[in-house]
Order: structure tokens, then sequence, then C-alpha cells
């Protein structure tokens, strides 16, 4: 069964899980400009993501995420996409819309509680003691 990797901002890791499970499977980011606008994302956090990306075998697209997935899905003949959980609901949202199978993306730190995810600066300063054991 052919499998394409869809690698969201969520997990920009080489140690992605699905590139962990799939090795060498065709695996696409894809930078969707509307969604993009309407988060208001900065020129300096989409050269973060695309800097994060150089570092992954993957392919860089741009357009509507889910018509673009499809797409690929369909030119590498793969019969799923899989790709990593997230707290994202709009990522969710998309996870769903292809019914992509999701893997769980281990913890970088242990935290009794909730975070801010809202902004980096906000959830470092509470995740940071965490990360160096203080």
């Amino acid at each position: 069964m052919s499998v394409v990797v869809w690698i969201h901002e969520g997990c920009l890791s080489p140690y992605h899980p699905a590139l962990q499970a799939y090795p060498g499977a065709p695996a696409l980011f894809v930078f969707d400009e509307d969604y993009l606008r309407r988060e208001g994302y900065t020129l300096k956090r989409i050269a973060f993501i695309y800097e994060c990306l150089l570092d992954l075998p993957v392919t860089i697209r741009k357009g509507q995420t889910i018509a673009v997935l499809r797409s690929f899905a369909q030119d590498h003949g793969a019969e799923r996409i899989v790709t990593s959980e997230t707290v994202c609901p709009w990522h969710r949202h998309l996870i769903a819309a292809v019914a992509a199978e999701t893997l769980p993306v281990p913890g970088l730190i242990q935290h009794p509680g909730p975070f801010d995810l809202t902004r980096f600066s906000r959830f470092w300063r509470k995740a940071e003691k965490f990360a160096y054991g203080r």
C-alpha cells in the first residue's frame, strides 16, 4: 500500500514520526497562502518554516492544502496520507478532510498542564524551565 507523508508546521523535525515510519516515501509541505494570511503570519515566521523544511526530504508546494495534498497523493499513486498529530484546529480539520493517518509526536518535555500555544515566546517562557530541568 503506497503512502505519502504530509509535513505540516506542527512538526518540522527531521525526526518527524511519519518520515521515520516511512523512510523514502514522498513527502509534501504546502504553503497555503489563504491560511498564512488569515493567521497573520509574518515574513520572518514564513522564512523560519522554510529554513526548517530545508533540513527535510520534502517537496514544497503552494496552494490550497487539501487540493495540493490530494493531487500529490494521486501523482504518487498513494492510497494513504500519513502525518503527525497536532494541536492546531486548522490542521486537525485538514487531517479529517483527507482522512490522513496520524502518528504521535514524542513530547520534548514533561509538563503538568496546558500551554498557551498562540505565541512561541509565551510557550517558551513556561517550557524552558522544564526543558532545562530548572
